[in-house]
């Protein structure tokens, strides 16, 4: 079914949400422990007001408006390190876990790159989930090191820095 990628609102933020609950506890169990799935999940995945109306958000949706994909980049770093002039950063990517393997994420991403270059950034940073480092890799991402984050509650999510030179 073709989708279009479009700039989302801040009146996306239940749809959203919805997407990368389903989208995260079906994608993420593959590498995670049910323990640190259970504790992370309520924290990662609702969708953040100020990202949802960034003008650098975006949804992919069918034509009926379901919404089967979410991604985005910033200028600011959502971990506060490894921030530049010139570098931006990949942000609350998700995909429905029953449309992957379609062009969905590679759609948003490819829009990503383009405008994260036309604002003039030379480099994106990407905080990746363990299984989501191969999707960023064939999307031309390197991988730089192991990268914990620490979550509200004392919540250590483990992830992976990666870069892109744009």
């Amino acid at each position: 079914m073709p989708f279009r990628i479009r700039g989302t609102t801040a009146a996306d933020a239940a749809a959203v949400s919805a997407l990368l609950a389903q989208s995260y506890s079906v994608l993420l169990a593959e590498a995670y422990d049910e323990e640190t799935l259970r504790r992370a999940l309520p924290l990662i995945t609702d969708a953040q007001p100020n990202l949802l109306t960034s003008g650098t958000y975006y949804a992919a949706e069918f034509r009926d408006g379901q919404i089967v994909g979410a991604g985005g980049w910033t200028k600011h770093s959502p971990t506060g390190r490894n921030e530049t002039a010139s570098n931006g950063n990949i942000r609350h990517f998700g995909t429905d876990p029953d449309h992957t393997g379609k062009g969905i994420g590679r759609a948003l991403m490819e829009r990503c790159l383009e405008e994260a270059a036309a604002a003039g950034l030379q480099e994106l940073n990407c905080y990746s989930t363990l299984n989501g480092e191969a999707f960023y890799q064939a999307c031309g991402f390197k991988t730089v090191e192991p990268f914990p984050i620490d979550l509200p509650g004392g919540v250590i999510f483990p992830a992976v820095r990666m870069t892109r030179t744009l």
